[in-house]
């Protein structure tokens, strides 16, 4: 398999801008990671900690109109099928994640400026790329122009990409109108977080169950002993019967449950 692999898509907001800045620059723990490969990961100058990408957006952002349900970025995640990319050298794919964010500055109105951050990932189970740009056009956001406008425009920008970068790399262009879906980071740790959830709900259930069952099982031998010590009472004279009976009396009173 050798083909290109690329998505784009919003942000809405600055929370979900450093939720990706978190996991793009390894602040935060990232599942699923091979640590030991990390140092090959790398950030563009400028671009290396939270506040130097946000210092970048603010001052793109200087001065621009932005409408309350505006998109403020865009992220784009470049890569290609696991055995293309395991046969490409690092230098290789470094290359080819470059081509990809020249082509992804000129489409977003071709100033420097508009890129907010570029990280490579080499320590994941397929290396890849997440750029993020500000969808800036004649200093107005305009994501629309850019990835929207019609139902075919993200097919548009495979074709573009295949054209302008992937074929360059001895990459194919991927399937059209393909119905895999890839999740955002933040969308996985949130789906992540909810399993934890649900799994330590699903243990206190389960104690709580084990606990009732331990105690039915108690209260059904103290029954049986209970019926054995009535069938038994019965061939009993007086002086013994109440005997058995202040017994039974005594065992009731430490009971869990109380005779209603």
């Amino acid at each position: 398999m050798d083909k290109a692999i690329f998505r784009i898509a919003k942000i809405n907001n600055k929370r979900g801008a450093r939720a990706a800045l978190a996991h793009n620059l390894r602040l935060d723990n990232t599942p699923n990671i091979n640590t030991e490969l990390s140092h090959l990961n790398s950030n563009l100058n400028g671009m290396k900690t939270m506040d130097e990408c946000m210092a970048r957006y603010d001052a793109a952002m200087k001065g621009l109109k932005v409408r309350k349900n505006a998109v403020l970025m865009h992220e784009a995640l470049v890569t290609a099928s696991p055995e293309k990319m395991a046969e490409m050298t690092q230098q290789e794919r470094t290359a080819y994640f470059r081509d990809a964010a020249r082509w992804l500055v000129e489409l977003h109105g071709g100033d420097m400026s508009n890129l907010i951050s570029m990280s490579i990932h080499n320590d994941e189970s397929n290396p890849h790329a997440h750029i993020l740009l500000i969808p800036k056009l004649d200093n107005k956001l305009n994501s629309r122009a850019i990835i929207g406008g019609h139902r075919g425009r993200l097919s548009e920008l495979q074709t573009e990409f295949y054209e302008q970068v992937a074929c360059k790399h001895g990459l194919t262009r991927g399937e059209k109108n393909s119905r895999a879906t890839h999740r955002h980071y933040s969308d996985m740790k949130s789906l992540q977080d909810r399993v934890q959830e649900l799994t330590g709900e699903i243990e206190n259930l389960t104690n709580e169950r084990d606990k009732t069952l331990e105690q039915y099982c108690d209260l059904d031998r103290e029954l049986i002993r209970v019926r054995n010590e009535l069938e038994r009472a019965k061939t009993l004279g007086l002086d013994e019967l109440r005997g058995v009976v202040n017994d039974l009396e005594q065992s009731l009173s430490r009971s869990p449950v109380r005779p209603r």
